[in-house]
Order: C-alpha cells, then sequence, then structure tokens
C-alpha cells in the first residue's frame, strides 16, 4: 500500500507544470545593468528586478541591494517597457525601454535604462 501511494505522489508531483523562467540581462557593457527575470508566459511576467548603476545596487529580492518593487511592465511585438519603484512605490528608481527585432533565427533587442538621479544609458540585451 504504501509503494502505490509513494507511486501516486510521484506521478502528481510530475504533472504539476513547471515554472519556467529566463533572465533578459540588459547593459551598457560596464556602467549600468538591469536585469529581470522573466516566467515564459504568453504575457510579459517580472518575477526579479536586478539593477546596478553608479556603484549602487538595487533589487526585488533585497539582501545586500537597496529594496525595489515591480512597477509597470508592458510588452508587444517589438518593445519592452519595465518600471522600477522604490519599495513603497512613491517614486520611479529604473526605467528599461527596449525595442525587439527578429528575422529568422536572429533575434536582438537594444534600448535604455534610466536610473533617477545616477543615469541613462545605452543598453544591448540577451536573453529570451
Amino acid at each position: 500500500m504504501k509503494r502505490l501511494a509513494a507511486i501516486g505522489v510521484l506521478l502528481i508531483a510530475l504533472a504539476v507544470p513547471a515554472k519556467a523562467t529566463e533572465w533578459l540581462n540588459c547593459s551598457d557593457g560596464d556602467k549600468a545593468s538591469f536585469n529581470v527575470l522573466l516566467g515564459n508566459m504568453n504575457v510579459i511576467a517580472v518575477d526579479t528586478i536586478e539593477v546596478e548603476a553608479g556603484g549602487k545596487k538595487w533589487s526585488t529580492q533585497g539582501g545586500d541591494a537597496t529594496l525595489i518593487t515591480k512597477g509597470q511592465a508592458f510588452e508587444t511585438a517589438d518593445q519592452i517597457y519595465i518600471d522600477a519603484t522604490d519599495d513603497n512605490v512613491n517614486a520611479i528608481v529604473a526605467q528599461l525601454r527596449l525595442f525587439k527585432a527578429s528575422e529568422g533565427k536572429d533575434y536582438v533587442s537594444a534600448g535604455t535604462l534610466r536610473v533617477a538621479g545616477v543615469g541613462a544609458w545605452a543598453v544591448t540585451c540577451s536573453g529570451p
């Protein structure tokens, strides 16, 4: 009986869909970066945001970085807009504005990153 119960639990665990995520990593090369963990869905689903600029770090996970919160996230066939706000949602900390293009197997995304009070950069991205 225990064997049947163990098999049943295993089958149920295998039937639950996995949460597929991928990182979108954007940077200017060395001065600023905006990394975002996206859920693999038909709509944009922001899970985690990590920003570094001007020697400072921000993250939705906190830790050794200043805590931020996910703001708006918007995606069309050729654009992605993501905002990160302070933890009280009083002010925008960082804005990522990207354009996407693809042809065959080639895919690129690039745009701008603005971090309030720190600067603005042209960024290129790798990831989904």
